[in-house]
């Protein structure tokens, strides 16, 4: 699976936002990190660790970059457009394994796995 990080901030604290897509499986896929300050250790339950991840929507499989739009949106935060189109670019070049972090001037760098 291709994976594209971007650091930034949400609410005063430090999120990393995951975008990319799983190439065996065929979907694009979406991760919010929720900021450390914010998680409750005492909660046993799974996504308190995310403000949002594809898996616990009802249908998490079947959804566009578009979508993604949205949710970030929704969560008003915004990541550069390189991510996107890099995603993207990975669906339509059937890249899988690659990782990438990206910066608010839409540059990025790729790591070696």
């Amino acid at each position: 699976m291709s994976r594209h990080y971007f650091d930034t901030f949400h609410k005063g604290f430090p999120i990393t936002v995951l975008l990319g897509w799983d190439r065996p499986m065929d979907y694009f896929f979406l991760v919010v990190e929720k900021p450390a300050e914010l998680i409750d250790n005492t909660m046993k339950v799974e996504s308190d660790d995310f403000l949002y991840s594809n898996l616990h929507e009802s249908d998490p499989f079947n959804h566009g970059l578009d979508y993604y739009r949205g949710v970030l949106r929704h969560f008003q935060i915004l990541v550069p457009e390189s991510m996107f189109i890099q995603v993207q670019r990975d669906r339509e070049s059937y890249t899988g394994n690659r990782v990438a972090k990206h910066q608010a001037d839409g540059s990025f760098t790729e790591r070696e796995l």
